[in-house]
Parts: structure tokens; sequence; C-alpha cells
């Protein structure tokens, strides 16, 4: 016996309730696809509250229905939102509807991810436009990182394109940035291209001035991680001026940029306990004193005991 168009009106119902959404999608699915066209009212209706569960579900019976079509021309759907609540629920199905065409090699589907990507930095477009490879929009990917929701997505992006990445990383790590002016999302944009290049760069391909340059940069989130660059080709004593700025900066540093530090002089322990000796003090603070210096001396002691331990001298 065919379903009744009002068993339709309930599933959908159900598909766009808070409560028993997850059992409409399955329910949906039972009509196959002339269900897609009541879909499709639903995806492309607006939604002014911000709410996005229902059509991101909407978006996952018909991926499951075969109505790429449809989830393509939503995509491509240039519709201007000037409200802030409403634009956030929208991206996040923009998102979704992204994710459910992953694995379509399709010209327009990445046309559309490119532009998006050029405009906002939607993780589910930045994980699937990675997806295709296409070196050419590397630098919109890059660009993402300076977005702590995209950031990861572009990591994993950048990641499939290995070395084929390196020449635009290093172009947009910029060892030339006016400090002064740089803005958190730049920097934390650097921060990530130079966790990258630390991955997938062989040392080879890393100029030595930029990493002198990046080295000496007077934010440790940058410097360190251009140390640990220059450490990978400098010889001689030119790494033991990098060890020991390492070791100036890690009582300065925030916790994250010192666990960094930590992990990297924990790699080179024996190269750098001689050079921690010196600056350690001659007996420990007192368990009273909270001063700034008594906690940096603390911070020493704590690792010269790990290098000790790594190097088998405890």
């Amino acid at each position: 016996m065919p379903l009744a168009h009002d068993d339709l009106d309930r599933a959908l119902e159900h598909l766009v309730s808070l409560q028993d959404g997850d059992r409409g999608v399955l329910e949906v699915l039972t009509f196959g696809p002339r269900a897609i066209p009541r879909l499709r009212e639903l995806l492309f209706r607006r939604e002014p509250s911000g709410l996005y569960q229902s059509r991101c579900r909407v978006v996952e019976a018909l991926a499951a229905l075969g109505g790429k079509d449809v989830l393509i021309a939503f995509l491509n759907l240039d519709r201007e939102i000037k409200d802030p609540v409403e634009r956030a629920g929208e991206d996040a199905v923009l998102n979704a509807t992204a994710r459910a065409l992953k694995g379509t090699q399709n010209e327009a589907v990445f046309r559309q991810l490119w532009s998006l990507a050029k405009t906002r930095k939607l993780p589910g477009a930045i994980e699937v436009l990675g997806a295709f490879r296409r070196v050419e929009t590397l630098p919109s990917v890059i660009a993402a990182l300076a977005d702590d929701l995209a950031s990861p997505a572009a990591k994993d992006a950048i990641r499939q394109f290995g070395g084929d990445a390196v020449p635009t990383l290093l172009a947009g790590v910029d060892a030339d940035f006016p400090q002064h002016n740089e803005t958190e999302s730049s920097r934390r944009m650097r921060h990530a291209i130079l966790e990258l290049l630390l991955e997938i760069a062989e040392p080879r391909d890393i100029p030595g001035t930029l990493c002198d340059d990046l080295a000496r940069n007077s934010d440790p989130a940058i410097a360190v991680p251009g140390c640990q660059l220059e450490l990978a080709i400098a010889e001689g004593s030119r790494r033991s001026e990098i060890l020991l700025r390492l070791l100036t900066m890690l009582p300065l540093a925030d916790w994250r940029v010192r666990q960094e530090i930590s992990d990297c002089l924990m790699k080179h322990a024996r190269e750098a306990l001689p050079l921690l000796q010196p600056m350690l003090p001659s007996s420990p603070p007192s368990e009273e004193d909270s001063s700034a210096t008594a906690a940096r001396q603390r911070i020493l002691i704590r690792l010269a005991h790990r290098l000790r331990t790594q190097n088998g001298t405890v």
C-alpha cells in the first residue's frame, strides 16, 4: 500500500521537531525520492530565530535520498542576511550542506565552496574544499587558520596537500610582518602556519634567513616554532644560541607556549642541559616565596629535573 500524503506531512512534522527529529528523518526516508520536493521547501525556508537543527536534518535526509541537486542549489543560493542570529543559523546549515556533498567531484560545487572560503570561514566548506586538493585554493584555506572555528578544518585540509603546500605556507608566514600592528587573528594564523611547516616541510625547504628572523621575533608564539625550524638546519654554535633563546623565553611564556618550549628542549636534552645549569639558582626558593622571580626559578628547576631524567643522569 502506498504511503499517504498525510503520512508524509506527519513525518516532516517529526523531522522539524526538536524532540522527534531523528525519528522524523527515518520516517521521511521511507517515502523515497518523492519526499525531495517537500524537503527542498524546508531547506530553502529562512529561519529568523537562528535555530538550525531541523534544517540540518533536512540536509541529512536529502543526502540519503540522493537529492544532491537540491543541496548544490542551496549552496549556490546567494542570500544576503544582515541579522547576526539568523546568519549564524544559516551558516550552520551551509556547513552541513557542504559536508553532505563531500566526495562529489563537481566543478560547480568546487567553485561555490571556493567562493564561500573567500568570504566566510565555514569549517564544513573548508573541509570539503580541501578534499579537492587543488593548489589554487591554498591561500583561501590558509587564511581560514586565523579563525578559531575554521582552523582545525583548515589544518586538516592543508595536511592533505603535504609538501605541495609548503611554498604557499612560506609565503603566508611573512616574517617581515610589522609586529606592532599585528592582530590576534594574524598572529594565530602565522603560529598555525609554523606548526604545519614543522609537520610537513623538509628542513631543506625552509630558507635559513627566514628561520633566523622568526626565531628572533618578539612574540614567543612565533619565535618558538621559528626556533624549532632553525634547529632542524642549524649547526655548531648556532644551535646553542637557539637553545639559549628557548631557555630564556621559557619562564616568560604563557602555559601553552611553555609546553611547546619544554617539548622542544626535551628533544635536545643532551645539548640543553649544560646551557641550563648556569641559569639555575644555587638553592631552590622557599615555599613561602610567591614572587615572579621565584616562579621563574621553579620552572627552570622542574625543567632541569626533566632533562636530567631524559639524559639518564638522575
